[in-house]
């Protein structure tokens, strides 16, 4: 069949439809490529809102750029030849997909759980780009979801998407949508914000997750009364094991109340990015654990041949399993007598029960602490394990998976938490990492190493404040920038960073220097992900801001880093360095306004510090390079306060290097160029810099310049 500039056969290529459309693979004769075809039905025209809704998809659809957004090529409407009188028939042309929608694959088996979380991931990073773009989708169902075949997914069908700022083409109180993934709201037929759909993505996670629908009903009114109800079965209670951070995660979403759930979908992006740092982070440690000792299971009776001959495999495999972790160290001990040799930091009981088809294993894991004398035994845990399976082998193989995860999570759990009589000065260290991190941010190498000296004290006071090392492991990465750009400092960064998370999964602050270390070693997705789930974490950690800020203009995003920027200014209005990139993505976006303004603001808080601070570099520098962006009538004020800070620290590479940015500004080349090689030489990093800094333009075409490019 010929439709326009497309091929197809309407039986063949049918591919589906819906109250409005039919949809085709069908060739495109022009570009030569197979699109999926999407053509409006002709008893459409009965409804007079059917074309609106039909462009309204093609529009919010083409303006959707996001990997994981099905790609539309082409709107028109087709008259055939001949035909003068009627509209004709709209098509949409959009990226034709191999693979399976999710409500097929859902009615098929039940996900396993790396399947679930990747499928969540993607699905909420797509409504992510989707409430950015000031959209709701107002239809999302795992009907809407195609899993490629690539396990990547695409989300479809904006046919009764809306702006959040546009009028309703469907009258209030009429219910639009999908009812079994509906917000309450939507079942009224109220007006609808962002949050309605986080609620409809609740729902779609919780039947992707748990093989169940969170509202089932036999009818129409049963499913809506489910609904306003709003009272599911715990994700738990549905798929026993299902982890406690995604129930937590699924059920926000599901809250009755708008107010309770999350409030877009970037916040719950972050959510699940954060659960799946933090599930990772519990088998993060930078203490080793030396070794674990496993004594001789207790079973039912003596004269129970199987169940010994089970508990002993089940020791057995148990050894063979937890000897494949990294630096690990298994004993298999004898009798009930512990040994006094060897490094061995834990201890696990065990008693085993078998009752065909079932086994019960209980476990006891204990810390063994030496102090000085004989060991004692502390901090221990018991966990149950219960496995129902016919075949004994079967069973055994299972109870032992299920240990195997307990007693390594136990142990990790176990590595970072002080034991009793561990010396902790708790209130130095925090008082410590603060005061280090105010000298951190002075900006010379100076503060630096006194901000580094201050952070290993506080680690000292306490060896487990998770800040300290999370300040730590920022300082390493400014240690980078200052030390010829070394990525040993940046690899240590890392290590500190996750040595924090390790301590304490929740600490945003580590989560900010992780992703500081990503950014500045060009890993700029996983810089962006943890800056994320920072912010998720505490939405007050003006850093993360700040750092986000300059990744999303460093990638054209300058509106979004715009509002990053001013957040960090609110914040940490001290931080003179976030006023001078706001100004500079202001100026991007065509605000000049705007931009001086911010200037003002930057100049007057500089000063407002200097006067608390005349130390503090950053904010000198950073206000003289504020003054020349005003225009030639500061330059002079500009220079006299690049003339004190290079008094404060004539040695510094951060002062010349910044110095040499003002001169280039004001027209003093050699003064510049002069700096700059003062800059290289003192070891401050500073190639990215000669590339990517537009400050430095004027200085390209010197010679002396192109000579520090190499």
């Amino acid at each position: 069949m010929q439709f326009a500039h497309f091929e197809f056969d309407p039986v063949a290529d049918r591919l589906g439809e819906g109250p409005l459309s039919e949809v085709y693979r069908a060739k495109d004769q022009r570009l030569e490529r197979t699109v999926a075809l999407k053509i409006l039905r002709p008893h459409a025209e009965l409804d007079p809102a059917a074309d609106q809704r039909f462009l309204r998809e093609a529009k919010h659809t083409s303006n959707l750029q996001h990997k994981n957004i099905a790609v539309v090529y082409e709107y028109d409407v087709f008259k055939p030849p001949g035909i003068e009188k009627g509209a004709g028939t709209p098509y949409i042309a959009m990226e034709y997909l191999e693979g399976r929608t999710l409500d097929k694959i859902l009615k098929d088996r039940r996900l396993g759980w790396e399947e679930c979380t990747r499928i969540a991931q993607q699905v909420t990073d797509a409504l992510r780009a989707v409430h950015e773009n000031h959209l709701i989708h107002r239809d999302l169902k795992p009907g809407n979801i195609m899993v490629l075949d690539d396990g990547s997914v695409k989300l479809l069908d904006f046919g009764i998407a809306r702006a959040a700022n546009e009028s309703s083409i469907t009258q209030h109180g009429t219910l639009v949508g999908t009812v079994l993934y509906m917000s309450p709201e939507q079942v009224r037929g109220e007006e609808l914000d962002l949050r309605s759909d986080i609620f409809s993505l609740g729902a779609v996670l919780y039947h992707t997750m748990t093989g169940e629908l969170p509202f089932p009903g036999k009818s129409f009114p049963e499913v809506c009364m489910a609904i306003l109800d709003c009272k599911p079965r715990r994700p738990s209670v549905v798929r026993p094991g299902f982890p406690a951070v995604f129930e937590a995660m699924i059920l926000k979403c599901l809250s009755p109340e708008p107010a309770d759930r999350y409030q877009d979908a970037a916040e719950a992006y972050g959510a699940l990015l954060s659960i799946a740092d933090r599930r990772g982070a519990r088998t993060r440690t930078q203490n080793q654990i030396e070794g674990v000792m496993l004594l001789p299971p207790v079973h039912c009776a003596d004269d129970d041949t199987a169940c010994s001959q089970v508990a002993a495999g089940l020791r057995r495999d148990l050894a063979t399993e937890l000897g494949r972790t990294k630096g690990l160290e298994v004993r298999l001990v004898e009798g009930e007598q512990l040994p006094r040799d060897g490094a061995f930091d834990y201890v696990v009981r065990s008693t085993f029960k078998l009752t065909p088809p079932s086994g019960t294993l209980d476990l006891e894991i204990e810390r063994w602490t030496r102090n000085g004398g004989a060991p004692t035994l502390r901090d221990a845990h018991v966990e149950r394990i219960q496995q129902t399976e016919p075949d004994e082998w079967a069973l055994q193989a299972d109870l032992v998976r299920a240990a195997t995860r307990t007693i390594r999570r136990r142990l990790s759990e176990l590595a970072v938490r002080p034991s009793e009589g561990t010396v902790r000065n708790v209130e130095r260290a925090r008082g410590l990492t603060q005061r280090a991190h105010d000298v951190l941010l002075k900006g010379t190498s100076k503060h630096l190493m006194l901000a580094i000296s201050s952070m290993r004290a506080a680690i000292d006071a306490d060896p487990y404040c998770a800040l300290a090392y999370a300040g730590l492991a920022e300082a390493l990465v400014r240690k980078y920038l200052y030390w010829d750009g070394d990525e040993a400092f940046l690899a240590e960064a890392r290590e500190y960073a996750e040595r924090a998370l390790a301590l304490d999964p929740d600490c945003a602050e580590a989560h900010t220097s992780l992703g500081f270390a990503y950014h500045l070693s060009g890993h700029y997705t996983e810089a962006q992900r943890e800056y994320r789930i920072s912010i998720q974490h505490d939405s007050e950690e003006w850093l993360a801001h700040r750092l986000l800020g300059a990744i999303l203009a460093r990638e054209g995003n300058n509106k979004g880093a715009a509002g990053l920027l001013r957040r960090a200014i609110t914040l940490k209005p001290s931080h003179i360095g976030s006023y001078d990139h706001l100004f500079k993505v202001l100026r991007r976006l065509d605000r000049y306004e705007e931009a001086l303004e911010v200037a003002s603001e930057g100049i007057s808080a500089a000063r407002a510090r200097l006067k608390q601070e005349p130390d503090d570099q950053e904010a000198r520098l950073h206000m003289a390079l504020l003054l020349v962006r005003m225009g030639e009538g500061r330059f002079s004020e500009a220079r006299r306060q690049v003339h004190v800070a290079l008094e404060h620290a004539p040695k510094d590479g951060y002062t010349s290097f910044h110095s040499a940015c003002v001169f280039a500004i004001t027209g003093d080349l050699d003064e510049a160029m002069d700096q700059l090689t003062r800059a290289r030489d003192r070891g401050y990093f500073i190639q990215s810099e000669l590339r990517n800094n537009g400050d430095l333009d004027v200085l390209r075409q010197l010679p002396d310049f192109r000579e520090l490019m190499h």
